[in-house]
């Protein structure tokens, strides 16, 4: 009976600590600094023409890089797709793309689609289409969805569970591969 007692008490101890915000050591977190909270200053934005051959560093008709470093141009022939609002974008296979063995791609590598970045998995096990891939903390579905992957040439497919094309990537450095999404002609890349 006294152990039941000492039990339930050290529990009650125990419980109150945790709600007065103390960590198991007896001590408390200390606060964070505040934010600053200066204004936040703005300007209107000229419209995107996609059509327009763009110059960056004195290269015309360079690549757009955005945040996570994955290629944004579109082909001419994608962005008359999207503007007809179909669903599928194919862009045109660079020519600085390199030739590929599979064993290039084996192993864990960082993919990344907008602001998001996951992890892909790539193997050589046999799978419907190609060989099996796997992807962790993705949060889009269509990320979600890759399974699979196989080599085209220079073109590296990623297929999704129902063997469908989810999307096309090339190689044109060493450890980076950079494409678009199919189904809405987002930029997509992954790499080491």
């Amino acid at each position: 009976m006294i152990r039941l007692t000492m039990i339930v008490g050290a529990g009650f101890v125990l419980a109150g600590c945790s709600s007065l915000g103390m960590d198991r050591f007896g001590g408390r977190p200390a606060s964070l600094p505040p934010a600053p909270t200066a204004p936040v200053q703005s300007q209107t934005l000229s419209p995107l023409d996609p059509g327009a051959n763009v110059q960056i560093g004195g290269q015309p008709g360079q690549p757009i890089n955005n945040a996570m470093g994955a290629e944004a141009e579109l082909s001419q022939q994608g962005a008359d797709v999207a503007a007809q609002g179909q669903s599928t974008i194919v862009a045109a296979a660079p020519a600085s793309a390199k030739s590929l063995s599979r064993t290039d791609l084996l192993g864990a590598w960082t993919l990344a689609s907008g602001a998001e970045q996951c992890k892909l998995n790539v193997n050589l096990t046999s799978w419907s289409g190609g060989y099996r891939a796997s992807t962790r903390g993705c949060q889009s579905s269509e990320l979600q969805r890759i399974n699979a992957w196989n080599l085209n040439g220079p073109q590296v497919v990623l297929l999704a569970e129902d063997g469908s094309t989810m999307a096309k990537l090339y190689s044109t450095s060493a450890g980076r591969f950079d494409g678009q999404i199919l189904s809405d002609g987002r930029a997509v890349s992954f790499f080491r």
